[in-house]
C-alpha cells in the first residue's frame, strides 16, 4: 500500500491536524523491545506509518525505560518536524494501583528535559499527565500544574493533556475530575466496544470543552484473541454484569462479521472507536508492518452500521469496567 488514504481531524482546541489513526509505541511489546526486534526494523515501521499518512506519534519514558522515546527520536530525524505531532507522558502519579508514586515537583522539569533529549526535540507537541486516579487532583493542580505551565511558557511543551490508568480506572474517574478544571487540551482515554462508559461520562465533556481525544484500549488483547474475549464475556455473565442470553458463549461478537461488512473483530473495534462521537484519533500499537497497513485501510472505511452500534450499546453500554487486557 503506497497511496495515502488517511483522514485527518482537528485535535480539539489545540488546532493540530492529526491522522484519525495515530501510532503508539507502547502496548504489550513496546517497539519490539520485549521480543528483541532490531532497532532498524522498528524505525522502518515508524517511517512506514508516516508514509501511510499517520502523523501522530505517541510515546512515554515508561515504555522500555526510555528506549521507545529513543527509537522514536531516531525515526523522527528522517521526518519533517512540521509534519508530525509528537506526544509523550509525564508520570505525575503513576504506577500500579496499589503502588502509586507522586512525582515531586522538582523532578518534573528534568523529566521533561530527559524526554526531549531522547526524542531529539526542542518541543513536545502534547505532554500527557499520567495520573492514577481522582485522589491525586490536589497535588496535580497545586504542585505540578504551575511547573508544567512554566514549561509551556519556555516553549518546551505546546499543549498539556492527560491520560488515565486504563487498567483500573474503567469509569474514567480521573478524567471526570481534571476535565472541568480547564487545565488540559487533550485527553487520552480507554474506550472500546465492551467498555463504552466514556460515551456517558467524559466524551460529552470533551465535546463541550473542545478537548481533543486520543483513544486507547481500542483492541488490546480482547479483540484479536477469541479465547480471551470468551473468557471476559463468561466472567461478566458469572458476575451478573451481562444477561445470560445477551450474546453467545463461543462466539459472542460473531454477529458483527456476519454480513461481511467487517472482516475481523480488530477491524470492527477500530471502526467502532474511530467513529464514536468525540473521538479524534485511535492509537495503533502494532509492531508488524502488514498489520499496520491493514489497520490503516480498515479504519478509513467508515463507521460500523447504525444497527451494529445500537446493538453494541444495548448489550454492553451499561458497563464501566477496565475491560481490554
Amino acid at each position: 500500500m503506497t497511496e495515502r488514504i488517511m483522514k485527518y481531524r482537528t485535535l480539539g482546541r489545540t488546532g493540530l491536524e492529526v491522522s484519525m489513526m495515530g501510532m503508539g509505541t507502547g502496548g504489550h511489546d513496546p517497539l519490539g523491545q520485549k521480543s528483541g526486534r532490531p532497532a532498524s526494523e522498528m524505525i522502518h515501521l515508524l517511517h512506514r506509518a508516516f508514509e501511510l499518512g499517520i502523523n501522530l506519534f505517541d510515546t512515554s519514558p515508561g515504555y522500555g525505560d526510555g528506549r521507545s522515546e529513543e527509537l522514536l527520536g531516531r525515526a523522527l530525524k528522517k521526518l519533517p518536524r512540521d509534519e508530525v505531532v509528537v506526544s509523550t507522558k509525564i508520570p505525575l502519579a503513576g504506577g500500579h494501583t496499589d503502588d502509586v508514586t507522586v512525582m515531586p515537583k522538582e523532578e518534573i522539569a528534568p523529566a521533561v528535559e530527559g524526554s526531549l533529549r531522547r526524542l531529539g526535540l526542542e518541543t513536545v507537541d502534547v505532554l500527557l499527565m499520567a495520573v492514577a486516579g481522582p485522589q491525586y487532583l490536589d497535588p496535580v493542580m497545586n504542585d505540578h500544574l504551575p511547573v508544567l505551565e512554566k514549561l509551556k511558557r519556555q516553549g518546551k511543551v505546546r499543549f498539556l493533556g492527560s491520560s488515565e490508568q486504563t487498567r483500573s480506572d474503567g469509569a474514567h474517574e480521573w478524567l471526570q475530575q481534571i476535565l472541568p478544571t480547564g487545565a488540559i487540551d487533550v485527553a487520552m482515554m480507554g474506550h472500546n466496544m465492551l467498555n463504552q462508559s466514556a460515551r456517558r461520562t467524559v466524551l460529552p465533556l470533551c465535546l463541550e470543552r473542545d478537548i481533543g481525544v486520543m483513544n486507547v484500549f481500542t483492541v488490546r488483547n480482547l479483540f484479536w484473541n477469541p479465547p480471551r474475549l470468551c473468557e471476559v464475556v463468561a466472567d461478566l455473565k458469572a458476575r451478573g454484569r451481562l444477561a445470560p442470553g445477551a450474546v453467545g458463549d463461543d462466539d459472542p461478537l460473531g454477529w458483527l462479521l456476519a454480513d461481511g461488512d467487517a472482516g475481523s473483530l480488530v477491524e470492527a473495534a477500530y471502526r467502532y472507536a474511530a467513529y464514536t462521537e468525540g473521538v479524534t484519533t485511535v492509537m495503533c500499537g502494532t509492531i508488524d508492518v502488514g498489520e499496520l497497513e491493514e489497520n490503516v485501510r480498515t479504519v478509513t472505511k467508515g463507521p460500523l452500521s447504525a444497527e451494529k452500534v445500537a446493538r453494541l450499546k444495548a448489550v454492553f453500554g451499561h458497563l464501566d469496567e477496565a475491560i481490554g487486557n
